[in-house]
Order: structure tokens, then sequence, then C-alpha cells
């Protein structure tokens, strides 16, 4: 809580994350919440006003005294903030407002046959297209996007991407920041999704937890005391290259749909997705014995390095398995290593991500604004009706074709839904390569 000793930024901070929570209230519950006196809310609440970031609203009543007084709020189309879901067959953006609700999405096919500089003019294209039409005159002011690749410590170079080669290196970073002119966050898919559990899902602020991203690709994301973990070199969590116990085959092997596939093919089976495996369990049962144990493996790995309280699976490859069978995983885990996690599929399903990209970039905001960490930490947003805001948000037309192609036999990327378990919709299963 802040105090009047605390320098002039730092009250301002203080009131501005009281104000962003989306409530209206009145300059004395201002004063009751920051702790700051009378005379300083009162001139830092003028001095908002004149920045256009606070607006009077109506009257309040104040309670048990029936006595009025006027109502002040942040003026929430005093900037725009917008979240990218890069992945290898579609991208999907979303533009919010700076209280995180969001005005417009779209979705898209990823040219995947772009060069890093087209990629990054085409993703700048669709933000801008969305913002001239949609934004109403408010400028943007910040941008996250969260990439299915592993990404630096310090968010400025993608050290491996399977999905989306051409991402590699800095060039797009560079790119696609040269492009929108407005701070730009990057990360992890992975990472970026289970931001979005932390700050819009059910999980608990303050318990560890894990999230297993399990599509084309397999990933990983941790947080701790309500905070992703993010290694030096971008490599924490990526299990996938781990290879099982007395075996050849790596963790990814089983537990990542085009790689199930390639291994399954190997062994003679005609298939060409996942879901094929898992529509014939008889016929596949050997191979499907091998996943389950992996998977009760891999978060057994994943239990004994965090202590997770839960263990939530995210992408299309993990629809593959149910309720109980996650259950089963879990208890069999805690008899083996002792430490019992709930495991379960995301409450967000496929959203995670782009709420993940749309909290960063509002992050980012708040840190433009000059709110501290400390302040930014006690922002009260209703998040369920941030998720329902984005679920009933509309979605602007897409255009599926992207920049010109510099070959003319490249094949097209698919822009439907293939199966749940082969992790190819980008919505729920664009994670990286473990």
């Amino acid at each position: 809580m802040a105090t009047t000793s605390l320098p002039r930024a730092s009250n301002r901070s203080a009131v501005l994350a009281a104000l962003l929570s989306g409530a209206q209230m009145d300059r004395q519950k201002l004063i009751a919440d920051t702790g700051l006196s009378r005379a300083t809310v009162f001139r830092i609440v003028d001095d908002l006003m004149d920045d256009e970031l606070v607006h009077e609203g109506g009257r309040l009543v104040r309670e048990g005294r029936g006595r009025q007084s006027t109502a002040v709020g942040f003026n929430a189309r005093s900037a725009l903030v917008c979240g990218i879901d890069l992945g290898g067959t579609n991208c999907r953006v979303v533009v919010a407002d700076a209280l995180g609700r969001a005005l417009i999405r779209s979705r898209g096919a990823t040219p995947r046959d772009a060069t890093a500089g087209e990629l990054a003019g085409w993703v700048a294209d669709r933000i801008a297209g969305l913002v001239a039409a949609h934004g109403g005159g408010t400028p943007l002011r910040a941008v996250s996007i969260g990439v299915p690749g592993v990404v630096s410590g310090d968010g400025r170079t993608v050290l491996a991407s399977h999905n989306l080669g051409q991402i590699r290196g800095t060039a797009f970073v560079e790119a696609l920041s040269g492009a929108v002119g407005v701070p730009l966050t990057v990360g992890n898919d992975s990472n970026v999704a289970l931001l979005g559990e932390l700050q819009y899902g059910s999980l608990p602020d303050r318990e560890t937890a894990v999230l297993l991203a399990m599509g084309t690709g397999l990933g990983a994301a941790v947080s701790m005391d309500g905070r992703v973990l993010v290694g030096e070199q971008g490599l924490l969590g990526e299990f996938g290259r781990l290879p099982l116990p007395g075996r050849h085959e790596r963790l990814r092997d089983l537990l990542s749909g085009a790689d199930l596939v390639a291994l399954a093919r190997g062994r003679g089976a005609e298939v060409t997705r996942a879901q094929e495996l898992f529509a014939e369990p008889a016929k596949h049962a050997a191979l499907l014995a091998e996943v389950r144990e992996a998977l009760t493996h891999l978060v057994s790995i994943v239990a004994l390095a965090y202590e997770p309280r839960t263990v939530v699976l995210t992408g299309g490859f993990s629809a593959s398995f149910d309720a109980r069978t996650l259950n089963a995983i879990g208890d069999e885990v805690a008899d083996a290593v002792g430490v019992r996690s709930v495991v379960r599929h995301s409450g967000l399903g496929d959203s995670a991500g782009l709420l993940g990209a749309m909290a960063s970039s509002l992050g980012r905001l708040y840190d433009e604004l000059g709110i501290s960490a400390e302040h930014a930490a006690t922002i009260d947003v209703d998040r369920l009706t941030v998720v329902e805001r984005l679920a009933a948000c509309p979605t602007a037309d897409t255009d599926p074709a992207g920049p010109p192609s510099r070959t003319t036999d490249a094949p097209a990327p698919p822009a439907h839904r293939t199966g749940p378990d082969d992790g190819e919709d980008p919505e729920d299963s664009e994670r990286r390569e473990g």
C-alpha cells in the first residue's frame, strides 16, 4: 500500500492501479484503497484527467450516509493493446482496450512459405487493419506475441522453431518490432498460454503449476508464486528432449502428434494422424499403452522437479486423454513419487494463448503508464467478464492468402481442423517443439 512518503511517481502508480480494475469509484474510496492523503489523491486524479487517462462518471451514493459523490474511472479508450497467438497453421489476433476488454479479433492462415520479413509484415498489417477499422482512433500502445518456438530469456531471439523455421534468429522479431512501432513482447507460446491460465483461468495465483502443451510438438511451462518462469536460454520445460528410460525414443516421440505418427508409421501402422490410433484402441493397444506410460513418466518428472499443485494439459493431442485417465495418472504419480498433483485439461481451452498474449500486452502498457510491478499485481479484474468478452467478441474478415508466395508450388497450409489428436488445429495445439 502506498503512503504519502513515497515519491510522486509511486503515488500516481497506486492510483492508476486502483482504477484499472475497471470499477468506477469516488475519490474517498481511492483515498481508502491507496492510503494516500486527500490532497494527494485529488491532485493525482486532476493530473490524470488532464492526461485523458481518467474521466468523471455519474453520481455515487456513499454507503451509510446517503450522500452523493462524483465517480471517477479509468478511460478504457485511452489506449489499445494487441495480443497475437502465432501458430504454424493459423494466426489469431485480438485488439482490446486498456481494461482488457476485447474489441475485435481475427483468425487467418499463417503464410508458411513467407520469409521472416514477409511474415512480420503480414502480422503487422493484420494488426494495423484491425486497429484502423475498429479502434475508433484510439492509439495502439503495446503488442505481445506468442510464437511456436524456443525464445531467449530477453525475448529478442527465437532459438528454435519446428513449425515455423523462418522465425528462428532475430530477423522476424526485429522486423515485427519495427513494423508495429510500439513496444513488442515476444514469448514462447506455452509460457504465454500459462500466463493466460494464471490471469484469467482457474489456477490459484500463488500455487505452483505446470502446463503441458501437447500438439504438433511437446512443450511445457512452469509458474511459481504467480509468475511464469523463463530460463536464460529459453529451454526451461523442454522435457520433450529427454529419452525414455532404457529406450531410444524421446518423450516427444510419444507425446506429440507429428512424432507419434512418424513412430507408428515406422512400426508399420498406416496412419496419417494420431487421432486414427486412438480411434482404434484395440488395434493399436501396445503403442497406446506406451503413450500413456510416457505421459505418466512426464508427469512424474514435473512432479519431482516442481511439486506442482496442478498440471494443466493443452493442445489438440491432449484431447486424446479423458478425465478418468488423467485422474488415474495423477494417482499413479502420487503413489510412485509422493507428490500429488491434479492433472486436468485447461479450463480456457483454445483461448489460453490469446488471453495470455493480451495479458502480456496489458502488462507492457502498465509499464508504459509508469505502474510499478508491485502495484500492477494488485489490479483486480473480473476474470469471467474478460473471458466472456473475448468469446463474444466479433471476428473480422480474414485474408487467408497472406502475402504473395515466393514459390508457386509451395503447399498451402491447412485452414481447417484436421483432428484433435495430431495437433494441427492452431487454436489449441500450435505449441513449441520439445
